[in-house]
């Protein structure tokens, strides 16, 4: 029940941020509402700090940032189980105003940084691929995104060989970062 009230209270929060006066520059669509900040988000001080240390250390990672917050969505980092046993899941989508909302659960119970950072890589690749799809904007059709792109589908999962890859490269670049870190 603290879930569903910490999320209604980040869904009108956003709400607001959408609706504010701040337009977006000229060169972008003036119909666009400008969004303050990051568009990759947590509202966990851990999974914060890790974002910030994958940008850090990983070039993938900040890429990945970068190309969301040229976007029309907003990813939501928050901690929690996913279904299946799996580490980390996109698991919603909904439109609001101009934009988009994406939700993505890290389950940070068991973990190594490394692997949350790796984890989250592969979740925002994910959100990149139902960003890259304008008329992507609920769940359902987010389904049907990965009914078509996805291998492995399942009633409640799907892979990409993209978000699998950016995953892999995500912690192949912060363990030679921190390598390279005890080395100095």
């Amino acid at each position: 029940m603290a879930n569903v009230a910490r999320n209604a209270a980040g869904i009108m929060a956003v709400g607001a941020v959408l609706l504010s006066p701040h337009r977006a520059c000229a060169a972008d669509d003036p119909a666009v509402i400008r969004i303050p900040g990051s568009h990759v988000r947590s509202d966990s001080t851990q999974l914060s700090r890790l974002i910030d240390e994958a940008k850090e250390q990983s070039p993938t990672f900040r890429r990945l940032v970068e190309t969301i917050d040229a976007r029309d969505g907003i990813v939501f980092i928050q901690e929690g189980a996913c279904r299946r046993g799996v580490r980390a899941c996109l698991y919603a989508v909904s439109a609001a105003a101009k934009h988009r909302m994406l939700w993505v659960k890290v389950d940070t119970r068991k973990r190594l940084d490394l692997f949350v950072m790796g984890s989250i890589g592969h979740e925002l690749r994910h959100a990149i691929e139902v960003l890259d799809e304008p008329s992507v904007t609920s769940s359902s059709m987010m389904y049907f995104l990965y009914r078509r792109i996805g291998y492995d589908v399942t009633s409640h999962s799907a892979e990409t060989y993209t978000a699998v890859r950016a995953g892999n490269d995500v912690r192949g670049e912060v363990k030679a970062f921190n390598r390279r870190s005890k080395v100095q």
